[in-house]
């Protein structure tokens, strides 16, 4: 939960708030010409030199930095489909409404969040905290922020608001300002081919400040202006994703934002246009115990695929795992579990047959949760001890 003073900030781009950052502060890096991306900061999955291991990184796939490294900074070929966290470093302000909504203390329309309206201040969002009772006097125009939107009405506690009234908002310490805000859905996204990733909106969030200047504490993190982005669950494995924001995002001057070749901002961009910027997602991929190859396995053993991403558990049957050995030996009858939509665990019904090679094939119908396909079978094969 973000503070008070956070809540506000992130509408700074609309109205002043003391404490706050302003057009007329640091951060406005560029304010001339439409708003745009000068770093996208991301995780990438790289190999290691001499071995078949790989590792994380952070780097800079967008832009770049004075004080960044060439291994810090370019472009990304093998983002990290799980766990990955975007931060899209902007030249200016955008205004925080489209970004970001404010809590209401119950639903008022599908959700109990709600948009800011352009326009109001930090007294239209206190004058809508007030006490229950009297917020119909208190909260009205066309500034008032938490109306109810269902022609129903809306139930706050035990009391019922008529659409158009105030259902109010969300100030648990009773400090005359919002507790919560979250992005807007929509806002900004990946669009991954003919996929959208659906983002975090709690997790992921507009931060209005910062410049180019990297501090002691936070380093390449700290820079700002922001948008923090966290994917829901995960990255689409093996195809090409591309920066979207939502039509309403824009500038103080209205225009929307726009990736620049390589972030250099002076080459500008044309508002709206983001095909600028594009990565690439790693391939769905396994590690697996016992080894490939492994000799000496237990004839008890379990077989246990740990995925990269999380998978479509519907895909994951006794015809996309294939489980194989040659003759004499036989594959008992076996069963597959899921853990965390992630990690495949293969359990035969009997002991397997001594001093057998056996092989496991997941084939291309294994599935991401975004209903990618394993972009070629993946094979292992183990033998079992006398």
């Amino acid at each position: 939960m973000k503070t008070v003073l956070n809540v506000l900030c992130a509408f700074a781009a609309t109205f002043a708030v003391a404490g706050c950052t302003t057009y007329e502060s640091e951060t406005d890096l560029n304010p001339e010409g439409p708003p745009m991306v000068r770093q996208v900061r991301m995780k990438e999955t790289f190999s290691n030199p001499g071995s078949t291991s790989t590792s994380e990184r952070r780097v800079f796939a967008f832009g770049t930095h004075p004080m960044a490294s060439e291994a810090e900074a370019h472009p990304v070929m093998s983002a990290t489909a799980s766990g990955n966290g975007f931060r899209v470093i902007m030249d200016e302000l955008l205004v925080g409404n489209h970004l970001e909504e404010i809590a209401c203390r119950a639903p008022v329309d599908t959700d109990a969040f709600a948009r800011v309206p352009l326009g109001a201040t930090p007294d239209d969002v206190a004058r809508c905290s007030a006490a229950q009772d009297i917020l119909p006097r208190t909260c009205g125009g066309e500034n008032a922020v938490c109306l109810c939107d269902n022609d129903a009405g809306c139930t706050v506690g035990v009391t019922m608001v008529a659409k158009g009234a105030p259902v109010g908002v969300l100030d648990i310490n009773q400090d005359g300002a919002g507790d919560e805000t979250r992005l807007i859905d929509g806002a900004v996204t990946f669009r991954c081919g003919a996929l959208t990733v659906p983002m975090d909106l709690d997790a992921s969030y507009w931060n209005p400040s910062g410049n180019q200047q990297v501090p002691a504490m936070g380093g390449f993190e700290a820079l700002g202006p922001a948008l923090v982005m966290l994917p829901q669950r995960g990255l689409p494995t093996n195809v090409t994703c591309q920066l979207e924001f939502g039509a309403d995002v824009v500038d103080k001057q209205g225009l929307a934002p726009c990736t620049p070749l390589g972030g250099n901002i002076e080459d500008g961009c044309t508002p709206g246009d983001t095909t600028g910027f594009t990565f690439k997602v790693e391939p769905m991929s396994f590690e697996n115990d016992p080894p490939n190859m492994a000799t000496g396995v237990s004839k008890t053993t379990q077989v246990v695929l740990l995925a990269n991403t999380q998978l479509d558990m519907t895909s994951v049957t006794t015809s996309t795992v294939v489980v194989t050995t040659t003759a004499p030996a036989v594959v008992p009858t076996y069963t597959l579990s899921v853990m965390m939509n992630r990690n495949i665990t293969i359990t035969f019904a009997a002991p397997l047959t001594g001093s057998a090679t056996y092989t496991v094939t997941l084939t291309t119908g294994v599935k991401d949760s975004f209903g990618q396909p394993l972009p070629t079978p993946y094979v292992i094969t183990f033998t079992t001890a006398a």
